[in-house]
């Protein structure tokens, strides 16, 4: 049962209300539509399809008559010789058909109509709709149609009707007098976007709109309006607003429905989407303003086909008036040009008068014309549907230029009527593709002759390029090696770390890097020297990355062997230097010794003293000149202290201003809160000393010499990129002159051993190098700055020590401290400087045994319990110094031990650690030196011995 039967409550009331219902809504039909059952009998029509079937047979034959005749001679569309009785007797779908009628004589008219069959409620076709396409044909749409008066046909009617209703492809629904929803077919549903609720009010369920967009009040709809005045409206133009926001735009046909006795008790509203035919009418409107000739259609039939073909000519038009770097060239089947736009204008210098009608083998060269090229192109295209190809053609003036070149065969209703030709001017394309090609041809060239390795890398570590010096220097071919991780292929575990840190494959673009060693793998498991440069290129969306790779091994042993040479040449020049300065010294010391030998043989005492005081001060002369040359080598032994600088160069204020002379004036810039540093303070003293008197050297005219002092503290961030420093917590001390200054070029030199500015024989060039090594070998740093004319200035930066400097002055001569016969063990390879030890020990009153090697003093220490004293040289042959010690503190836990040497501890095999533990006195030593640290080391506890102070003293 139906929702009308429902309401109703009654079937054969609901069948006679629709009946009438639906011979109202087919006369509201804006076109010709009649119904007809499956053997073409006709059985409802409305007044358009009445006239329209009266011009089928100018004769007095009947409606029905005229209906099956043209029937009989209308066919199926798409299928020729298929009859319209045929097609209705099989109760097929719906299709579309052609009717042919004879309206005047020898006059004949094609109708294009639309067959949808009637189905009823048990699925069989009771009868069919034939609806007329396209606009109206007739404007009287008057709802009349004569009534058979019988119930039956009545009842036979309002179902077919019903059925009619819902198989029209428009929108259709009926309201009461008050505009409630009665009856709504599925066409309406889809063009609403809804589906609305029984009883509702059709205007309310959705926005309606003016055609000019303004929102149109429910009272001014065609529908409400027919509803108030009675009166029916045709072609009313809305705009409908559906629930998802979409716009359909609607021609209403609202009719009033009358009873029987003429009372008005409805209407029904036939809504027809237009919104493609406002589009094609705005489309065709937009067409009329840029075509420079309006097309004027003949005959509506045409209508859809003429749309088709404008909008053809539309997008023509555009291509011909707008594109100017594609030539676009229509061929008829021959190969003659039929139209031209103003990019072949452009590109081929033709106007398109000069032009049309010619062939277009005219653009190509007469070896291609000869070769039937332009034949091969339009069989192709006709063959295979399209040709695509490059080569040169020839413009107007003679010209060539290269072009890229597309035909399409136009196929209409199955026969080739002509061809599309699409040409691009790609010359410059071209010309960069070749530039290209040979700067890759270069690129690679170079690096597959490359000497050194060159790796290319993706962002993900990937090999992506590998040359020919990369398989020669690794042994990966490059199949082996491309697609593989860099670090996974030739990178060892224990240099990986520093290969990420310094080659970042994931942090920012860097262009350029800072030459790195590494040694990495080959393929056959062995290492190799390398060193590494890379970089980023930015290209398409990536980074790549580029190593060149070189091998350093046959360099680094050309260094070692320069180095070798530059270190012998050092050495003889050292040697040089050091035999004329010790044959002076000897000089001095041998004759002395003779002279006073002499005057002893002679009984002659007179001036013995002045030249033993000549003799000691060519000794200690050559020991500062030993000093010097330790230091120089970075193997002087320090005493480092804690050391108050600031005091320091306070003290030393006095002998500067004498040193310096009266033509430089000395200042001095001390920091008030400087922390103590840890050095060897006379080796400090030293140093600053030096470096004043180059200043005072590069002042010949006078200046001025600045000492200054700070507290500077270096950071991580600062110590990376300085490889000579790290962090940590110093003292500077900067000496500053406004001399002479030092050449850019050079200074970077002056450390270096025998470099110097000064004329010859004004300085040896060890005197910057021996500041260098203290500065060095006491943990901290020395740096230059210098500006010819603007002067020099030379920084030591020394480490902090936490300790507080000791207060106590130093002094600078100890009287000799006697012994109280207590028993040393003096051990000491060198006879005479043993012996001369012994001697010094008896005049100091203390008793000795003697030992040349480690052995021997074991033995000694075995038989001799009475021992007070151990001392020790450090550098013993066999058994050391550090052993020697270390087994006699193991035998006799409470044996006092001093130690001595003429080298640094560190360069004597456990040196470093034995003089953590034990006293060191070094050579040479005087004899109140000894006497200071005899008594020190015998008047301390055994604290002494865990925990000793190292002693250096002047």
């Amino acid at each position: 049962m139906t929702w009308l039967h429902r309401i109703l409550g009654n079937r054969s009331e609901a069948d006679a209300w629709f009946g009438d219902l639906g011979r109202c809504m087919l006369q509201a039909m804006p076109w010709p539509a009649c119904v007809c059952d499956r053997q073409g009998q006709l059985l409802a029509w409305n007044e358009d399809a009445k006239r329209l079937l009266e011009r089928v047979r100018p004769d007095d034959s009947t409606i029905e008559d005229r209906f099956r005749d043209l029937l009989r001679h209308g066919q199926r569309a798409g299928a020729v010789g298929t009859s319209l009785i045929d097609v209705l007797q099989s109760g097929c779908p719906a299709c579309d058909a052609v009717l042919e009628i004879e309206s005047d004589p020898g006059v004949r008219l094609s109708l294009h109509a639309r067959l949808t069959p009637l189905v009823a409620t048990d699925g069989s076709v009771k009868a069919v709709l034939c609806s007329f396409q396209g606009p109206p044909l007739f404007s009287d749409l008057t709802a009349t149609l004569e009534r058979n008066g019988t119930a039956e046909c009545e009842h036979r009617q309002g179902d077919l009707f019903r059925q009619m209703l819902q198989a029209l492809p428009v929108a259709v629904y009926t309201t009461d007098v008050d505009g409630t929803i009665m009856f709504f077919n599925e066409a309406a549903v889809a063009l609403a976007g809804r589906r609305p609720s029984v009883r509702d009010r059709w205007c309310f369920s959705w926005k309606l709109l003016h055609p000019d967009g303004t929102p149109m009040p429910h009272d001014e709809c065609p529908m409400a309006i027919t509803l108030r005045d009675g009166c029916a409206r045709y072609a009313c133009q809305i705009v409908a607003l559906r629930p998802d926001g979409s716009r359909v735009v609607c021609e209403a046909y609202p009719t009033p429905l009358l009873d029987k006795s003429g009372v008005l008790v409805g209407a029904v509203n036939v809504l027809i989407d237009i919104s493609e035919r406002i589009d094609a009418e705005q489309a065709l409107r937009s067409l009329n303003e840029t075509l420079e000739q309006r097309v004027v259609y003949r005959t509506n039939r045409a209508e859809a086909a003429l749309t088709r073909l404008h909008r053809r000519e539309r997008e023509f038009a555009m291509l011909v008036e707008s594109v100017l770097d594609y030539a676009i060239i229509m061929l008829d089947p021959k190969g003659n040009i039929t139209q031209w736009n103003q990019g072949a204008e452009r590109i081929y210098g033709y106007r398109s008068e000069e032009i049309v009608g010619r062939h277009f083998s005219t653009f190509h060269t007469p070896e291609d014309r000869a070769n039937g090229m332009p034949e091969k192109v339009l069989a192709t295209a006709s063959c295979e549907g399209r040709h695509e190809g490059e080569g040169w053609r020839l413009r107007k003036d003679g010209s060539l230029f290269w072009v890229s070149a597309i035909v399409d065969p136009i196929i209409d209703k199955g026969h080739l009527v002509g061809f599309a030709k699409i040409t691009r001017d790609v010359t410059e394309r071209m010309k960069n593709q070749e530039a290209i090609v040979e700067n890759e041809r270069r690129a690679r060239a170079v690096i597959d002759t490359a000497p050194d390795g060159f790796v290319q890398l993706d962002p993900a570590g990937r090999i992506v390029e590998w040359n020919p010096a990369a398989v020669e220097m690794f042994g990966w071919s490059r199949e082996e090696a491309i697609g593989k991780e860099l670090i996974q292929l030739i990178v060892p575990d224990d240099e990986r770390g520093r290969f990420v840190e310094r080659v970042s494959l994931s942090g920012p673009n860097i262009f350029q890097h800072d030459a790195i060693p590494l040694k990495l793998r080959t393929k056959s498991g062995d290492l190799v020297t390398v060193e590494l440069n890379f970089g980023t290129r930015t290209s398409w969306g990536s980074d790549p990355l580029n190593l060149f790779i070189s091998d350093i091994g046959e360099r680094i042993s050309i260094e070692a062997q320069l180095r070798q040479m530059q270190k012998m040449e050092s050495v003889g020049m050292l040697a040089g230097g050091i035999a004329h300065d010790f044959n002076n010294l000897l000089q001095g010391i041998i004759g002395a010794v003779e002279i006073i030998d002499l005057r002893i043989k002679d009984n002659d005492a007179r001036d013995v003293s002045r030249f033993i005081d000549g003799a000691l001060n060519s000794a200690q002369r050559a020991a500062a000149l030993t000093q010097r040359l330790l230091s120089f080598s970075r193997k002087q032994p320090l005493d480092p202290q804690s050391v108050d600088a600031n005091q320091l160069v306070m003290s030393m204020s006095d002998m500067l201003k004498h040193t310096m002379g009266e033509a430089v004036a000395l200042d001095l810039e001390l920091a008030d809160d400087l922390w103590p540093c840890r050095c060897d303070a006379n080796q400090l003293e030293s140093a600053l000393l030096n470096l004043s008197i180059n200043a005072r050297d590069a002042m010949p005219e006078g200046g001025r010499l600045t000492l200054r002092s700070a507290n500077l503290d270096i950071g991580e961030s600062a110590a990376a990129h300085r490889p000579d420093l790290h962090c940590g917590q110093f003292v500077l001390l900067t000496v500053t002159d406004t001399g002479t200054g030092i050449p850019k070029e050079i200074v970077d030199q002056v450390f270096d051993p025998f470099f110097t500015t000064k004329e010859v024989g004004r300085g040896t060039g060890l005197g910057l190098s021996m500041v260098y090594g203290f500065a060095q070998q006491s943990g901290g740093f020395c740096e230059i700055r210098s500006e010819v004319d603007e002067g020099t200035s030379v920084s030591i930066g020394l480490p902090r020590n936490l300790a507080a400097p000791q207060k106590t002055p130093r002094v600078a001569q100890l009287h000799l401290i006697k012994g109280a016969g207590e028993l040393v063990l003096v051990v000491e390879d060198e006879p005479v400087v043993r012996g001369i030890v012994v001697q010094v020990l008896h005049q100091l009153g203390y008793s000795t045994l003697e030992a040349a090697s480690g052995d021997e003093a074991l033995s000694l220490l075995l038989t001799q319990e009475s021992v007070d004293l151990l001392i020790s040289d450090l550098g013993l042959p066999g058994m050391t110094g550090c052993t020697l010690v270390e087994a006699a503190h193991v035998m006799r836990p409470k044996l006092k031990i001093l130690l001595m040497s003429g080298y640094a501890p560190d360069k004597t095999q456990g040196g470093k650690q034995a003089t953590q533990k034990w006293p060191l006195i070094t050579k040479p030593f005087s004899t109140a030196k000894l006497a200071r640290c005899i008594r020190e080391v015998m008047s301390k506890g055994e604290d002494l011995q865990t925990d000793p102070v190292q002693k250096d003293g002047a």
